[in-house]
């Protein structure tokens, strides 16, 4: 990070000059908005910065997030101007109330910088506003030189230590300043061409005025290059950078309070294209109930609520008729699958879709490869008419495949499977692609369906157990910041999702996370909402800030079943043995069943003797050995066990060494 803190202290130091200018006639100064860019990825705006600043940070925020190490030189520069304003109160007080504004842009396929503008009014006249930055950023060991930019006079000043330059010019009323030279003369250029003028943008100056200006500070957002910003720390924003050019502008206006930051304001949605988002914006708004049947181990999870689903369908088929190409093959897929199974999709399964479908994915402490398992919850308005249309629905899967798989009966709930590719995707969408050929169950109200019959199975435990994400505390408290009904309702959980964002970023930024991961798990929740109404959707985000160490790893030295396989494990071996990768003997029987991700062993591993008698069973934990693993005799009499952790043998104890440990013919 450049020396952002150093361009901010003159920016506002510069205004020093305030107070010996001679006033001047009355002046029409231009709007700030006016010199950015169109390009900008987002703007940040303050009118009191010295107050705000000393504000957020005096907060915990602030002091927990400041010794990230590449903020050093952040807080650096952050501590001697906390400095300096305790040492010119008088000063500064007078000079806090300036309109500032910071743009970011993108100068590399994978870098960004900021430009700076400090509206200085009458001063922005004065000669002596010139000698006192010179005579101030001097101070710093700067070598002075001057040019000359579309008659615009551009006072630069190089660091030797550093090898950066900071150009600093008045456009108009504003003081402008950056470590990019290029990005001066593309103020410089904007300020004398409307068309490429942030502020001349009919959408952002709607969204613009539709935010309100009552926190800390403004953020407005822009989604021509938003996705280019992000490509920063991602690997693949191509699904990203879809959704955004369904977006204009968002507008938020930014508080703190009780070390939650939150976000108000509007986003702008583009009616020129097919999207979901132009569909949700104007078919109503509903509570997000999903969450009561979602694990308390949720990390992630996006609803979309609507009046009811007809609507929504009616509204998107009209959006997406807009791109007769898409709406062809969204129709053709439609017709495919009906065509394939016999079935009416309007009858057999939009017909019991009430006001909610919602995604979701686990907590998980690895993730091998980039496969993160997601669950679906779709509400029925009529439970009864759900069960039969979906009894249907499998009927005609089994008469069109052989399914080797029977319904089976889990912890009280009955688990069905249907064998459908592409069935989500052809009425909902991309994001819902990954779930196919799942395993169902209901629950409540809500039909759940998931490909990985694991994280069906642990549904169902903890919704027996009441273990959901609505019956969590800290998440209640976190979702009462929001609105109760919405269009779209995302959260994300940075602390308990970390594992999954392995396959998200790209390798150095995932591996940056790993050694840096105190100041991303420090936000405990992230939470988006979007209400529609009409072309503009009310946004509020959110974040809950909590400090967070790495937990001290407590070695488990008990020895029970539990550490080997729970009632789950085999249930699920008994049931899905598809999802195992099972050797034979020559006679047909089984010689090892293991648990495979991704090609590698992860999980329950079983070796038999020739007669099916269980000779060996164990865990694996991303290729190596962890837990007690369990040996037992041709007869199926216990015989010994092992202790590994992490892949390494427990040693026996002194009285295990003399007695030979637990050999007596039964587990202990």
């Amino acid at each position: 990070m450049r020396k952002i803190w150093i361009a901010l202290l003159v920016v506002i130091v510069a205004a020093a000059a305030y107070l010996a200018y001679i006033k001047f006639s009355p002046n029409k100064f231009s709007d700030g908005f006016y010199l950015v860019p169109s390009d900008a990825v987002m703007v940040i705006e303050t009118e009191d910065p010295v107050k705000n600043w000393q504000t957020f940070s005096s907060g915990n925020i602030w002091q927990g997030i400041k010794t990230f190490p590449p903020f050093a030189e952040i807080t650096k520069n952050a501590d001697m101007m906390d400095d300096m304003i305790k040492a010119n109160q008088q000063v500064f007080s007078f000079l806090g109330q300036r309109h500032l504004l910071i743009s970011i842009h993108m100068t590399k396929a994978r870098d960004y910088d900021f430009v700076y503008y400090a509206d200085m009014k009458e001063a922005s006249k004065s000669s002596m506003v010139k000698a006192s930055l010179i005579s101030l950023i001097s101070q710093f060991d700067y070598t002075h030189t001057v040019r000359t930019y579309n008659k615009v006079e551009v006072n630069e000043f190089f660091d030797a230590k550093t090898r950066e330059v900071l150009s600093v010019c008045f456009v108009s009323n504003y003081l402008v300043c950056s470590y990019n030279k290029a990005l001066v003369d593309k103020v410089i250029n904007s300020s004398q061409a409307p068309e490429f003028q942030l502020g001349k943008d009919q959408r952002f100056t709607e969204v613009n005025q539709l935010t309100s200006a009552n926190g800390l500070c403004r953020v407005l957002i822009n989604y021509k290059t938003f996705h280019q910003y992000l490509g920063v720390y991602m690997d693949d924003v191509a699904d990203i950078r879809e959704l955004f050019s369904s977006l204009f502008y968002t507008g938020l206006d930014c508080s703190i309070e009780d070390d939650v930051i939150l976000a108000d304001g509007y986003t702008i949605v583009n009616d020129s294209l097919s999207s979901y988002l132009q569909a949700l914006s104007v078919s109503g708004k509903a509570s997000t109930d999903a969450e009561k049947v979602f694990s308390e181990k949720t990390s992630f999870f996006l609803s979309m609520g609507f009046s009811d689903f007809n609507t929504f369908y009616e509204n998107l088929e009209t959006v997406l008729k807009k791109e007769p190409a898409e709406y062809d093959a969204q129709q053709k897929n439609i017709k495919k699958i009906e065509k394939m199974l016999n079935i009416n999709l309007r009858k057999n399964v939009f017909s019991w879709i009430g006001d909610e479908v919602a995604i979701a994915q686990y907590e998980t402490d690895k993730l091998i490869g980039n496969k993160v398992r997601s669950i679906i919850a779709i509400k029925a308005n009529d439970i009864g008419l759900a069960k039969e249309n979906l009894n249907i629905i499998e009927s005609q899967v089994r008469k069109r495949t052989p399914i080797r798989f029977n319904n089976i009966v889990y912890n009280g709930y009955e688990i069905k499977y249907l064998e459908v590719k592409g069935l989500f995707k052809a009425f909902l969408g991309k994001l819902f692609a990954k779930v196919e050929k799942p395993y169902f169950t209901i629950l409540d109200n809500y039909v759940v369906f998931s490909d990985d019959p694991k994280t069906l199975l642990m549904t169902i435990d903890d919704f027996n157990a009441q273990k959901t994400l609505a019956n969590k505390q800290e998440y209640r408290d976190f979702r009462s910041k929001f609105s109760d009904k919405t269009s779209i309702m995302a959260y994300l959980s940075p602390n308990h999702h970390f594992a999954n964002l392995k396959g998200l970023l790209h390798p150095e930024s995932w591996k940056n996370s790993q050694k840096n991961q105190q100041y991303i798990r420090c936000f405990n929740h992230v939470g988006l909402s979007l209400s529609g109404d009409g072309d503009r959707m009310r946004t509020v985000l959110g974040t809950h800030y909590v400090p967070w160490t790495a937990p001290v790893e407590v070695v488990d030295t008990t020895d029970n079943e539990a550490d080997t396989l729970t009632a789950l494990d085999h249930f699920y071996i008994r049931n899905f043995s598809d999802n195992m990768h099972t050797t034979y003997y020559d006679n047909g029987n089984p010689k090892v069943s293991m648990e495979l991700d991704e090609n590698v062993m992860d999980g329950v591993y079983i070796e038999y003797y020739d007669n099916r008698v269980i000779k060996v069973k164990g865990k694996y934990r991303n290729g190596i050995k962890n837990g007690t693993w369990r040996y037992y005799k041709p007869d199926g009499s216990f015989d010994y066990k092992e202790k590994y952790i992490n892949g390494e043998l427990k040693k026996p104890n002194l009285i295990e060494r003399i007695f030979g440990g637990n050999k007596e013919g039964s587990e202990p």
